[in-house]
């Protein structure tokens, strides 16, 4: 792209702040800049009474986007706000701006690239155009192929050619210095004039990300290594939701964990490298929901598209308010429910539990991640979803199930995480503190953990929902061999190719 228009800068340029909540490093404001005068910095939100839900989730986005209006008045300018569908209200705002272009982050969902075609029609009809630029990851999807120059399907050999193109990543770009004062114009209105956002704290946006990247990377990144595991230790790098939402720049996380990488002679085997190989299990999953749109709402792997799941909103109910009977999944739901995070090692768990030990469908969990986490990412959460499910991008992953009891003996072998959420567990011995329904009665008392009265007993017998899960996974993939030479005939419309 030029720096400037050859007839010379643009009047009025809108740069639409989706899925980049900050000024520093933000490649859609920055592409505006040098070729517009003029700056629109807009949110388009929608009129949905979920916007002012107090979960914590919406308190994470609410505040990061006051963050983002504080940032951009430090240098002159400020968010404006529109209230109804994108494409209409996108369109209005051009005309009433006078914006010729519309500059956003490119996203890479089957529906959001939907709605990105709505825009650009409705911008059209006026002479207008969407300019899309990629902010949302290191590389473009397309830019990672193989040798036949198709989209990857695993994870390592994605993985091998990524790490070959390492040192051509994007750099950080420059910030953006002052920008001109533009007044709202019909239609648009300011922050503090949404409902919604009164009494919004600040802090929780652009602001506290640069601070847990500085912390993580003096503090924690040398040793993630060694505690990213263990849900009790403050082991990971608490950055999942800055980049979810962009309030932080997936640019400035790689460039200041791979500097690291290259001082140090074991390479990625260090904390700061296999703190990037989960940068690129994001990029991958990116590169999977891109390249392969059907894995939006279907089974990745086809032998698992018409498997027939369980229905039981009794057990998800269980499940998701952390009544199982299994401490780990119980601390893990806990957390998520009170915090709005859980740790990736308990999400692993969790969602085992629920697809494998409940064979209860991927997508009631994906839901109620996408619902409840701060740092819900469509493609991260799908992706990981589907690995659990065993529906997804490895191998052979339907035999893998994790023993909730295993798990937490592992990585909380002194039960301090559970403890931490269940509280009811605190004085259960640590020899019971992961399979509390091996107490007698006599010790339940002791410990002051009455099992169906202070804490469940657990909802399945692990070993026997192993067996049946194995069962169920092999017979659904028999059916699906079976009925292969009529699959795609029967495949609802828009699902999509498996090559």
């Amino acid at each position: 792209m030029s720096r400037r228009n050859s007839a010379g800068p643009r009047p009025c340029a809108i740069v639409w702040m989706r899925r980049a909540f900050r000024v520093d490093d933000n490649a859609p404001l920055w592409h505006a800049v040098q070729e517009a005068a003029k700056i629109i910095p807009l949110l388009v939100v929608n009129d949905d009474p979920r916007y002012a839900a107090d979960t914590n989730r919406r308190r994470f986005v609410r505040g990061a986007i006051a963050d983002l209006d504080a940032g951009l008045r430090m240098h002159g300018s400020h968010v404006h706000v529109r209230v109804g569908p994108a494409p209409r209200e996108l369109a209005r705002a051009a005309a009433a701006y006078g914006a010729d272009t519309v500059y956003a982050a490119r996203v890479y969902h089957p529906s959001g690239i939907a709605r990105d075609a709505a825009v650009a029609r409705e911008l059209a009809r006026t002479g207008r155009r969407l300019i899309l630029v990629n902010d949302l990851v290191l590389r473009e999807p397309s830019e990672v192929r193989t040798q036949q120059d198709q989209p990857f399907r695993m994870f390592t050999p994605f993985q091998r050619r990524w790490q070959e193109l390492a040192d051509d990543v994007p750099r950080p770009l420059p910030g953006v210095q002052t920008l001109l004062r533009v007044p709202c114009a019909e239609g648009s209105t300011t922050v503090d004039r949404i409902p919604y956002f009164a009494g919004t704290r600040e802090g929780l946006g652009e602001p506290a990300a640069a601070l847990q990247l500085r912390r993580f990377l003096q503090k924690d990144i040398a040793h993630y290594h060694l505690r990213r595991d263990y849900p009790a230790a403050e082991g990971t790098s608490h950055l999942s939701q800055h980049l979810a939402l962009g309030t932080l720049s997936p640019r400035q996380v790689y460039w200041s964990a791979y500097t690291r990488v290259q001082r140090d002679e074991a390479g990625m085997r260090t904390g700061p490298g296999v703190f990037i190989m989960e940068l690129l299990w994001r990029e991958f999953y990116y590169q999977i929901l891109a390249s392969f749109p059907h894995a939006q709402d279907h089974a990745f792997r086809k032998e698992f598209r018409d498997i027939r799941w369980h229905r039981s909103p009794r057990a998800f109910a269980r499940w998701k308010d952390g009544r199982t009977g299994y401490p780990i999944v119980d601390a893990a739901m806990r957390q998520l429910n009170t915090e709005g995070w859980m740790h990736n090692r308990a999400r692993m768990i969790v969602a085992s539990f629920l697809t494998k030990d409940l064979l209860l469908h991927w997508r009631w969990g994906e839901r109620y991640f996408m619902d409840h986490l701060v740092d819900a990412d469509i493609a991260s959460n799908n992706g990981g979803w589907q690995w659990a499910a065993g529906t997804g991008t490895d191998a052979s992953p339907w035999f893998r199930i994790f023993n909730p009891v295993v798990q937490g003996k592992t990585y909380d072998p002194d039960g301090a995480y559970v403890r931490r959420y269940l509280p009811e567990l605190r004085h259960v011995p640590d020899r019971f503190v992961h399979e509390p329904w091996r107490m007698t009665r006599a010790e339940q008392k002791a410990a002051g953990c009455i099992l169906d009265r202070e804490y469940p007993q657990r909802i399945v017998d692990h070993a026997k929902a192993r067996a049946a899960a194995l069962l169920f996974y092999s017979s659904s993939r028999r059916h699906a061999h079976a009925t292969k030479s009529n699959h795609f005939a029967a495949a609802p419309e828009g699902q999509g190719s498996y090559r």
